[in-house]
């Protein structure tokens, strides 16, 4: 095949991040927005060495699960890749990719279940980082076009809240009014990079966040009385001043402009305290799901003690803690242990108890001290559990892990590596936490032979 070349096939089958595979000639090519089922005439736009990209020119038989986007820019836009799909064509396709994740890397056929969906499927991010930038002469606000540093300029976004969709609007125009110009990549010059927005879905508190190239912002504190003036959810803003010319969202220097520099919410009936680097799960819905599931999985009695791995700031440790005798949380962030133990405090919880310190490392210390543990709770970074922390955790021999994940592709490659040390999955459980999205968060019981 050639570029410019218009073949017509079936989709068959998808990728990973949701692109749908069709196959021409023996060559697979990958199709953006295409469903399994449908066929189509496609146009192929870039011809690799084992595969091709290919672009719907017209859709010839069309799946039942297709929808239009409600999102006026979601063919431009790089933040959603799934709205073209209806409900049960999102269920399914997550679905079935932790099972095939989990069968393929993890060599594991355990019962998979439904993935728990998230309704209605719009306005659950609570947090919120809006690059600006500047467009033929304008000031444009909006979300990156897939794979480029393009910016779909764009003031209303159906994933995010409405908090954040109204306060970003009205910040972009007092940035026009008062000629507060965005940071230019190529030029290495100009004051604002980004704006930050978290919400406290229920408590209606939110945090307002000038990620800015220079520290002095003209008329910056004018900016700040007349947003706190017209949105009283603001409890707090706070400037973050980020001088890098990478990738890097945030700075080391904050600046707190009003309020005492966090916001709180409340989950499965604790109180949380989140600073502006606080980790806290994007979705307020699901996450109460998710973390129900896990602790149904856990089966904890109340003699049990519970090691939390990569406990951020508490809030798993925090809502099994009624459930059972101790929980000992770890984290390798110094001020996410900090807002941990405020939070344990806060809501007077005596039997949890949280240590800095990288996760593997701690559990090597744990099992020299021979210490006696029933349960792990497991919710690593993107990349999955070291190699150090999965050795010691077999060597603790827990009666039950729980493992959950973001990345169903690191989960299933340290599922292997658990199964080979004695240990089973006995089911799992993935849940809708990025509606619209091919994000996946998946939970897994294992128990041992």
């Amino acid at each position: 095949m050639k570029k410019k070349d218009h073949i017509i096939a079936t989709c068959t089958d998808y990728t990973h991040d949701t692109l749908g595979i069709v196959h021409h000639d023996g060559i697979a090519v990958f199709v953006k927005n295409l469903i399994v089922g449908e066929e189509a005439e496609i146009e192929i736009i870039k011809v690799l060495k084992n595969y091709c990209v290919g672009r719907i020119v017209r859709l010839i038989k069309t799946s039942p699960e297709r929808e239009e986007p409600i999102c006026p820019v979601y063919k431009q836009c790089g933040g959603c890749s799934l709205m073209h799909m209806s409900q049960e064509g999102q269920q399914a396709f997550k679905t079935n990719r932790v099972k095939e994740t989990l069968h393929k890397i993890g060599h594991c056929d355990a019962p998979v279940n439904d993935c728990l969906m998230d309704l209605p499927p719009y306005h659950y991010r609570n947090k919120v980082q809006v690059p600006f930038g500047m467009n033929k002469g304008r000031l444009v606000s909006g979300f990156y076009k897939a794979r480029t540093n393009e910016i779909i300029d764009h003031d209303f976004c159906m994933i995010q809240n409405e908090f954040s969709n109204t306060v970003t609007k009205r910040v972009k125009e007092l940035f026009e009014r008062y000629s507060i110009t965005p940071y230019d990549k190529e030029k290495k010059q100009g004051m604002i990079k980004h704006v930050l927005t978290r919400y406290g879905t229920h408590t209606d508190e939110g945090m307002l966040v000038f990620i800015t190239y220079t520290k002095k912002i003209p008329h910056l504190k004018n900016i700040v009385r007349i947003l706190v003036e017209e949105f009283p959810q603001i409890k707090t803003v706070i400037q973050n001043i980020n001088t890098r010319h990478d990738n890097v969202i945030l700075g080391d220097q904050e600046i707190i402009l009003y309020g005492d520099g966090v916001i709180h919410d409340t989950l499965l009936g604790n109180t949380y305290t989140i600073s502006l680097k606080s980790f806290y799960q994007i979705n307020p819905r699901q996450v109460e799901v998710l973390y129900a599931k896990a602790i149904a999985y856990a089966h904890f009695q109340k003699e049990d003690i519970v090691i939390d791995a990569y406990c951020g700031i508490g809030t798993i440790a925090l809502s099994l803690a009624s459930q059972v005798k101790e929980v000992y949380g770890v984290e390798v962030v110094p001020q996410a242990i900090e807002d941990a133990k405020k939070n344990a405090l806060a809501n007077g919880i005596t039997n949890a108890y949280f240590t800095c310190d990288d996760a593997g490392d701690y559990m090597v210390k744990c099992a020299k001290e021979g210490k006696h543990i029933d349960v792990v709770m497991v919710d690593p970074p993107r990349k999955g559990c070291s190699e150090l922390f999965l050795s010691q955790l077999v060597t603790l021999s827990p009666d039950r892990i729980v493992y959950i994940s973001c990345n169903v592709s690191t989960q299933a490659r340290d599922v292997d590596i658990l199964q080979q040390h004695g240990y089973q999955v006995e089911e799992v459980t993935p849940v809708d936490m990025f509606p619209q999205t091919n994000h996946i968060e998946s939970v897994a019981l294992m128990t041992k032979k």
